[in-house]
């Protein structure tokens, strides 16, 4: 028996594992306004990260197989059990030793803290192991930056959180690119 050769790459596509996490994905306008204040700080040091690709990370999956993205999504379902909330950018900063220059709130608010805690809880599930670090919401603006940074200080950038993204990283000669490939839109919880 012959196979259609489409068919079979599409099978192959579809069992292949995936390079998958889950993010809160920003506007494009905040993306550019952040990948602006990266250029202004960092001047030409470090890589910055290119707008298309800002996010914040809540889950780290790896890669991973048909079976468990299909875990997964059933607890992000789950997990989205929270109303839109505004997400407060208004630090930014330096971790030097791995060289990522981040932006981030003052303070996590519950609704983000509370999205992490179902996620995990729901990946758990599925066989995820979380961080055991307590989670600290930031959004990487560029890599390889080795220095502390002089007046840490940028007007506060509002983000209007509405949905949580499953994403697919897919790694190229020049960088990785990130491809959304399913969303939830938040819903309050049932009374």
């Amino acid at each position: 028996m012959t196979m259609n050769p489409d068919a079979s790459s599409a099978l192959t596509r579809e069992t292949k594992n995936q390079r998958l996490f889950f993010a809160l994905w920003p506007s494009p306008g905040l993306s550019r306004e952040l990948y602006r204040v990266a250029g202004r700080m960092l001047k030409r040091e470090g890589r910055r990260v290119p707008p298309e690709n800002i996010h914040l990370t809540l889950a780290f999956l790896g890669s991973v197989g048909a079976s468990f993205r299909q875990c997964a999504e059933q607890a992000a379902a789950a997990a989205i059990r929270v109303e839109p909330f505004t997400l407060m950018l208004e630090q930014i900063g330096c971790w030097p030793k791995p060289g990522i220059f981040w932006a981030a709130p003052r303070h996590t608010p519950e609704p983000l803290s509370e999205l992490a805690r179902q996620l995990n809880a729901g990946l758990s599930a599925c066989g995820y192991t979380p961080e055991n670090r307590p989670y600290a919401a930031h959004v990487t603006l560029a890599r390889q930056v080795r220095r502390a940074i002089k007046n840490p200080v940028i007007e506060p950038l509002p983000w209007e959180v509405r949905r949580l993204c499953l994403v697919q990283s897919h790694t190229h000669a020049d960088g990785a690119r990130y491809e959304i490939v399913r969303s939830w839109e938040f819903t309050p919880p049932a009374p």
